[in-house]
């Protein structure tokens, strides 16, 4: 029977065939047929390939003689146990059947047998974008039909359950998929769309739910750039790195990782993925890091260095009379080595209920690996020295500052590159740079930059100079000299961050009076002191020094060369440091306590004229006129005051005072008005 006859044939008898699922089974009993676990025929065949020289199940059905397999008569009276949803267990089963129906093995599609091999090695690059491969469409559907459920064991503790009719549902909507795919001659990483079968939607709506979920994981992580040494080789190769907390399960997470070009800085996905899961702990699978088989890159200084800080953890009582690695570790429970083969290194196992086998924690691992594969750690260079001349050769982390002010935190580095060092060429990648940003600030000097934090790139500027680049930091200034282009002009670059410097010293002086005369101020106008008028002009004074204060600055530090290069580097320094801003902010700053001063000594000459206006005036007035009236009425003169004279003056002055007070009162209010109208037209306008 040919190929596509038997699959039709399947189509139609699917789900009337005894699947179960058992991943512990290891004996094939009578009429059992087991696929990727057992190791004992007892009447029955146990399909598993792990010591055998072949990847998959379905690889050794393929290179198989039929008549070795026993294989019974009649498939519907066979009990089949399997070990998972694999891609392998489905095709191996549908291949079995085929086989079973008299198709001949070269029949079936090579190019499917070669996938589920790469598929089951962990190659996830090859075998076709996440939406267009059939391992991820499979995986997708799969998962979703993975439901727990809870019982109660004889201690009464909760223990959670896999629900076997769920999974038994799965694993037909699996094969399912594939026997359609397998019909429409579909090539296993270039899966076109299906939309007229209804399995390949399903997977498709869950596979755009788990891209949903690795688009947040994506913001949580830490994504970084290393440098991974190659296999056989003294060589490293830059890759990007994906390094998360997996709380929350995600089975494609890999795949979308090592296809997504389209977020990482290489444009070619991330080669290393380092990932810690909690909920996971003793299982070997809690910290997980891989590297894209497929790169040629290996973990062996990762795992050596963690076995190392392993047995100093353990203080000479790690377990080791039954090593698990023998000859690689003595250890019972080791970090995993992958068979040697170093592209995957996890944590060990349980050694007993009690017991984990490791004392390492997350932190203790992201360390290890960012010590041993960070981008600067071979990068030597020879600082600039006071005197102008250059060092000795170091490590860039190791350079001492050419300038440096302890009341700013701000210092000033050069370096020259060092060709005789061991890094021949400098990737400036988005992790250099931010690890150059740490030494540029000088908060790590003399120790290796940690990971955490490494700066946001949006902390700092990296600025590309003629002679090189320049990393410019809040805290201080990086400059490295390439010596690909032109020769750094030491003298000129240090030269613009001191007069940059001097006027952050200014700014900074000039904020603190400013801050404790405010102070003042507020206090003497809380308490309802009168300012003085010796006080008011010592404040005038004050402004007026500050004023000049900034200015001669401004004049003093202005730059000293038209070179456009050292022109941008200074505006970009000014503009991290917020300088512009600064003196703008304290022009505004004085100009307002000026003006506030100016008000207040007004308010106060204002209110001594108005007093003059409406006291002196009527006394002046009716003084000189009643003098002249009375002059010749008589008026008893006790005292020698003519007292009609004297009491009508008084009157008459308390008249005027009354109506000019209430005069002055109507014409201030009225000019309120006027002034608040002015302004609504203004807001309309």
């Amino acid at each position: 029977m040919k190929l596509k006859e038997s699959l039709e044939l399947l189509w139609d008898e699917l789900e009337q065939f005894q699947i179960h699922y058992d991943p512990n089974k290891t004996r094939a009993g009578t009429n059992e047929i087991l696929i990727g676990i057992g190791d004992e025929n007892n009447g029955g065949v146990c399909l598993n390939n792990r010591r055998t020289e072949y990847e998959s199940v379905t690889e050794l059905l393929y290179y198989s003689d039929r008549q070795t397999l026993e294989l019974p008569v009649s498939f519907h009276e066979t009990q089949f146990y399997i070990e998972d949803l694999s891609p392998d267990s489905c095709l191996a089963f549908i291949f079995l059947y085929c086989l079973n129906q008299g198709m001949a093995a070269d029949e079936f599609p090579e190019d499917w047998v070669d996938y589920v091999n790469k598929w089951e090695m962990g190659d996830v690059k090859t075998t076709g974008e996440p939406f267009q491969s059939w391992g991820c469409l499979h995986s997708a559907l799969a998962q979703a039909h993975f439901t727990f459920y809870e019982e109660t064991d004889a201690e009464g503790k909760p223990i959670s359950k896999i629900d076997q009719a769920n999974y038994v549902n799965g694993f037909w909507a699996c094969v399912t998929l594939a026997v359609e795919m397998l019909l429409a001659d579909v090539i296993p990483h270039e899966v076109p769309v299906l939309d007229h079968v209804e399995e390949y939607n399903r997977a498709m709506a869950f596979l755009r739910f788990e891209y949903q979920q690795y688009l947040q994981a994506l913001k949580q992580a830490t994504i970084i750039q290393l440098e991974l040494p190659v296999k056989n080789s003294n060589r490293t190769l830059l890759v990007d790195a994906f390094i998360a907390t997996e709380n929350t399960y995600m089975g494609l997470l890999k795949s979308f990782l090592s296809n997504d070009s389209e977020r990482t800085w290489l444009r070619s996905g991330f080669s290393l993925i380092a990932l810690h899961r909690p909920g996971l702990k003793g299982s070997g699978n809690d910290i997980v890091i891989s590297v894209d088989p497929n790169m040629n890159i290996h973990l062996k200084d990762l795992w050596e260095k963690l076995e190392h800080m392993e047995n100093e953890r353990w203080e000479g009582l790690r377990p080791c009379d039954q090593p698990r690695l023998p000859g690689r570790s003595p250890a019972n429970q080791p970090w995993y080595d992958d068979m040697g083969r170093y592209t995957l290194v996890s944590a060990p196992k349980k050694i007993n209920k009690e017991l984990y086998g490791s004392k390492l924690e997350w932190s203790d691992v992201v360390s290890a690996l960012w010590e041993l594969y960070n981008p600067a750690k071979s990068l030597t260079v020879r600082p600039y020295l006071e005197d102008g001349t250059i060092g000795q050769s170091c490590y860039i982390y190791e350079c001492q500052p050419i300038v440096t002010d302890r009341e700013s935190q701000k210092q000033f580095t050069a370096v020259k590159w060092d060709s005789l060092g061991r890094e021949q060429a400098l990737v400036a990648s988005p992790s250099m740079k931010r690890y150059l940003a740490v030494c540029a600030s000088g908060l790590y000097s003399g120790k290796i930059p940690p990971i955490y934090p490494l700066p946001a790139e949006r902390s700092f500027d990296f600025l590309e100079l003629p002679c090189g680049f320049a990393v410019i930091h809040s805290n201080g200034i990086l400059i490295l000299d390439d010596q690909n282009n032109e020769q750094l002009d030491l003298p000129a670059y240090k030269g613009e961050f001191e007069r940059l410097l001097q006027r952050v010293q200014t700014v900074s002086k000039i904020h603190a009076e400013i801050s404790r005369k405010v102070d003042d101020i507020q206090k003497k106008l809380q308490t309802r002191q009168t300012l003085s008028g010796k006080y008011l002009i010592s404040l005038h004074h004050w402004i007026a020094q500050q004023k000049m204060d900034l200015r001669n600055t401004i004049l003093r530090t202005m730059p000293a060369s038209v070179d456009h290069n050292l022109q941008v580097f200074r505006e970009t320094v000014e503009k991290r440091w917020g300088l512009n801003n600064q003196l703008d902010e304290l022009y505004e700053s004085v100009a307002e306590i000026e003006h506030i001063i100016t008000g207040y000594a007004e308010a106060r000459t204002n209110r001594l004229i108005s007093a003059i206006t409406i006291y002196g005036f009527p006394f002046a007035l009716f003084a000189g006129l009643f003098e002249f009236i009375f002059e010749g009425i008589p008026s008893p003169k006790w005292f020698g005051i003519h007292w009609v004279g004297f009491v009508s003056f008084l009157l008459f002055s308390a008249v005027s005072i009354v109506g000019i007070s209430k005069i002055l009162k109507r014409s201030h209010g009225d000019e309120l008005i006027k002034t608040s109208q002015t302004e609504r037209l203004n807001e309309r306008s």
